[in-house]
């Protein structure tokens, strides 16, 4: 079996070291001209840490790794709306962690550096019954390949080209800002403040920085947006009560990433030859945290899946492994959104402060539904 890896972010050099121990040939291409550097902080709930023992680096991950006990939910003038403790049933056995975006990368990336040509885009593919033909920027690439795994992300080239007869990305019109601070013996635990249109989340890396989300509906009645990323933040949230209003006054010096919340119209599985993988198969919001999680179990699948030789029945039992649980987690994440604009109302928010006062937070309220409903569980050997 010869097979091409695009992409060498989370999703493709996961997949890249179970191919590795299956002895599979494989190559990986990666348009970027070095290993990335970029992004904030990442955040892993249970089963990504799951996920991580079985391909065989979780040690290393956490050696970087910040563990969280508990999740906050409160209003934007600090008022709880709920918590959970993620030690107890059904996490017991489990653990929750956050950290630095490159840092992860750094660990899935160690001993695979010969196998990636970067610099390198596909420039055409020919995806057929019987395998992949591609030409690419970089002679060595291009050739016959009995498989090609679309690792390339949210905004997937090849997941456009295959499906060039539909949309494949929808627009959530949430504009968003993700940025690592540092906060000396802060204390905190994940905390998220609910606004209107807005939210603003404070996860911890350490004990002395943390990781920082935060977004606003563009549609929204309060607030008009220049797209200078740091007055928007202060116009934003400046208004907010703790933690986030220390937050906001101390970001002059500190890199912040903008960016577009956007989500898959539907779960992509394979095409002919084509498979995908991570955000490339299944982005959506980031309410889970699956994004990472859902990679790693990608990978798992799709290799084992390929271990019997026959790529035919290999994508077939990877659909059928991933479908029911990610197209669950992508309708969890990403209905909520729906309803962002209208949050403008008092009862529309008065009903939203409610739901989190009954369920908890809603976050903590889907991953006790992933952990334990036998019939989201990925459907493997």
């Amino acid at each position: 079996m010869k097979v091409l890896v695009v992409g060498a972010g989370i999703a493709g050099l996961s997949v890249a070291r179970l191919l590795a121990k299956q002895d599979v040939d494989f190559t990986i291409i990666e348009k970027s001209p070095s290993a990335s550097t970029l992004g904030a902080g990442i955040a892993l709930p249970f089963n990504a840490l799951r996920a991580l023992k079985e391909i065989g680096v979780v040690d290393a991950v956490m050696q970087h790794a910040h563990q969280v006990k508990q999740i906050r939910y409160t209003t934007s003038k600090g008022k709880l709306l709920g918590q959970a403790d993620l030690t107890v049933d059904p996490f017991s056995n489990d653990q929750f962690v956050a950290l630095k975006r490159h840092k992860l990368l750094n660990v899935l990336l160690e001993g695979l550096e010969d196998k990636i040509y970067y610099a390198t885009e596909l420039t055409s593919i020919n995806n057929y019954a019987a395998g992949v033909s591609v030409e690419s920027t970089n002679a060595e690439v291009t050739g016959d390949y009995d498989l090609v795994i679309a690792a390339d992300g949210i905004n997937s080239t090849l997941r456009s080209e295959q499906y060039s007869d539909r949309d494949t990305l929808y627009k959530h019109k949430l504009t968003g800002w993700r940025f690592i601070i540092k906060s000396e013996q802060h204390q905190l635990q994940p905390t998220y403040m609910m606004g209107n249109t807005d939210l603003f989340m404070a996860y911890p890396l350490s004990e002395d920085e943390l990781y920082c989300y935060a977004h606003i509906h563009e549609e929204n009645s309060s607030h008009s947006l220049t797209g200078d990323a740091k007055t928007d933040l202060k116009n934003i949230f400046s208004s907010y009560a703790e933690p986030a209003n220390s937050i906001i006054q101390s970001i002059d010096n500190v890199e912040v990433i903008t960016g577009e919340l956007k989500s898959v119209t539907e779960a992509f599985f394979y095409k002919n030859h084509v498979v995908f993988v991570g955000d490339a198969a299944n982005a959506c919001s980031p309410l889970l945290q699956q994004g990472a999680a859902a990679a790693f179990e990608d990978a798992l699948c799709l290799v084992e899946a390929l271990v019997d030789g026959n790529i035919d029945n290999a994508l077939e039992k990877y659909k059928q492994a991933r479908q029911t649980r990610i197209e669950w987690i992508i309708n969890y994440s990403d209905k909520p959104l729906a309803s962002i604009k209208k949050m403008d109302k008092p009862i529309v928010r008065f009903i939203r402060n409610t739901v989190i006062r009954v369920l908890g937070p809603l976050n903590v309220f889907g991953w006790k539904k992933l952990a334990t409903d036998p019939a989201l569980a990925n459907k493997r050997k």
